[in-house]
C-alpha cells in the first residue's frame, strides 16, 4: 500500500521513523505524529544548514531510540543540549523568521521528546 500522493514535501521516500510513526493505532497520538512527521519534513527542507542538521539528528536519534540502541536518559540529553545551542540560534535571527526557527527547531524537539518517545517507547 504505497501512500505516494500523501507527503506534500514531494516524493520523499519513507523513512525508518515515518514507518514507525505510521503504525501508531490511536487517533490522537496519530494526528500529533503526522503534525510531527510534517514539520520534520519542513525542517529537512529548510534552508538554513542548522535546522536541517538538527532535524537529521534528531530523526537518527529517534530511531536509535526505536532500536534500543540509546535509551530515553540519551535521548532526553541530547534533546536539552540541542535546545541550549539552538536557543543561541533562534535569537539570532531577524524577528520576522524567528517563529519559523522556533517552530522547526525548539518546538520539534519539544514535540518529539513529549508526543514521539513516549509512542515510540510504548511499541518496543
Amino acid at each position: 500500500m504505497p501512500s505516494a500522493g500523501k507527503n506534500k514535501g514531494g516524493n520523499r521516500k519513507k523513512s525508518e521513523l515515518d514507518s514507525a510513526l505510521d503504525q501508531v493505532g490511536d487517533e490522537s497520538a496519530a494526528a500529533a505524529m503526522k503534525e510531527f512527521q510534517d514539520l520534520l519534513a519542513q525542517a529537512k527542507g529548510d534552508s538554513a544548514e542548522l535546522v536541517r542538521q538538527n532535524a537529521n539528528e534528531l530523526e537518527e536519534r529517534l530511531i536509535l531510540l526505536k532500536k534500543g540502541e540509546i535509551d530515553k536518559e540519551d535521548f532526553d540529553f541530547f534533546v536539552e543540549n540541542q535546545k541550549r545551542d539552538l536557543k543561541v540560534f533562534v535569537d539570532s535571527q531577524p524577528a520576522q523568521v524567528q517563529e519559523r526557527a522556533e517552530k522547526l527547531t525548539l518546538n520539534i524537539l519539544e514535540t518529539a521528546a513529549t508526543k514521539v518517545v513516549p509512542v515510540l517507547i510504548a511499541t518496543i
